[in-house]
């Protein structure tokens, strides 16, 4: 009895492990079965989530296209198109090229078409000269060689000259007289040049600006000014060349005359001037029967200046020298100082280095 007993609770042990072994079998499948599941949803989204990005990326190429007026074609494509074909892409680059090259070309001819015509233009209008180069703006005329000129417009007269000498006599006539001389032969490239510009100043230089082929010639400067003029200036600056302004007649109107040399003589006679101002280096200045009635500057570095004023001239001295001396109407000055003689209307400013200044009246 006891044996069968066993035997059948043998039985149902068994039985009851299988059952439990089943159920945890199916446990485990359905386990599986639900990883799997989600696994394949995660998939899925994936994809679907890559197929959307792909398709807004095409989308966003086709409206960059439509909107700069192209064909609906990606963005993508229309590079890769591009870079495929660089030889069309320097063919229109050179073919950009050729037009710029012609327009250069037009612009360079228009350039010298107008150019020809304005020198034209100059020649025909400028003043008579024995050496037909000119040429002329808006703001300035200028030619080279002797001229002579209408007076209308002309305030201002400047003289640059270097080597030789320059002469200005005031005269009757009703143009201005412009002449230079040499004993050496005047080239075209060592002529004198001169200048008018838009404010009424003559400029005259001894030869064109940058030019240095005249280098050794000396040259003697004659000009012929009306006394009918009324100057508001009267310059002159030379190296290596004396200055001579005569007036015989005491009949040339200047408002300020200035004259400046260096290694030259200046000698100022017969002028009426509101101002006057003479300078020299390594030189003299003799001024004589000249009427100023503002003031007077003379300044010496090495050399030695007179002014004989007219009888009974007052005038205020200011003085500065440094080894030399200044004597104003028989008083020896020296150093730094001021006198008044008579009534002391007009200003005279000396300042000299090693010359000796004489003013007497």
């Amino acid at each position: 009895m006891t044996n069968k007993t066993n035997s059948i609770l043998k039985i149902i042990a068994g039985a009851v492990a299988a059952v439990l072994l089943l159920g945890i079998l199916v446990v485990l499948i359905q386990i599986n079965a639900s990883l799997k599941a989600q696994d394949d949803t995660q998939s899925d989204t994936s994809v679907a989530t890559r197929a959307t990005d792909d398709d807004v990326e095409i989308l966003n190429a086709y409206d960059n296209e439509s909107a700069n007026g192209g064909t609906d074609e990606p963005a993508v494509t229309t590079a890769a198109v591009a870079a495929e074909t660089p030889e069309a892409t320097t063919t229109t680059a050179a073919t950009t090229a050729e037009p710029a090259a012609t327009t250069e070309a037009s612009t360079t001819q228009a350039a010298t078409t107008t150019t020809a015509q304005t020198t034209t233009a100059a020649t025909t209008t400028a003043p008579t000269t024995s050496n037909a180069t000119s040429s002329s703006n808006s703001n300035y005329s200028s030619a080279t060689g002797d001229f002579v000129m209408d007076t209308s417009g002309i305030t201002d007269i400047e003289i640059d000259w270097h080597s030789g000498s320059v002469t200005v006599i005031p005269y009757s006539g009703t143009t201005i007289q412009v002449s230079e001389t040499s004993s050496s032969t005047i080239s075209s490239s060592n002529v004198l040049y001169y200048t008018v510009n838009k404010y009424g100043e003559l400029t005259i230089n001894f030869i064109k600006a940058n030019n240095f082929s005249s280098a050794g010639i000396s040259k003697d400067l004659t000009v012929y000014i009306p006394t009918s003029m009324s100057l508001d200036e009267l310059s002159i600056e030379a190296t290596s060349a004396n200055i001579v302004i005569s007036d015989s007649q005491g009949t040339l109107s200047v408002r300020d005359l200035s004259v400046e040399t260096t290694s030259g003589n200046s000698t100022i006679k017969g002028i009426t001037a509101t101002e006057m101002s003479a300078d020299a280096t390594s030189g003299t200045i003799s001024i004589s029967s000249c009427t100023i009635s503002t003031e007077l500057d003379i300044e010496i570095t090495s050399g030695s200046a007179t002014v004989a004023l007219p009888s009974g001239t007052g005038y205020t001295l200011e003085y500065e020298t440094t080894s030399g001396t200044v004597t104003a109407s028989g008083t020896s000055l020296k150093g730094e100082g001021r006198i008044t003689v008579g009534t002391g209307t007009l200003k005279i400013d000396v300042e000299t280095t090693s010359g000796n200044v004489t003013i007497t009246n």
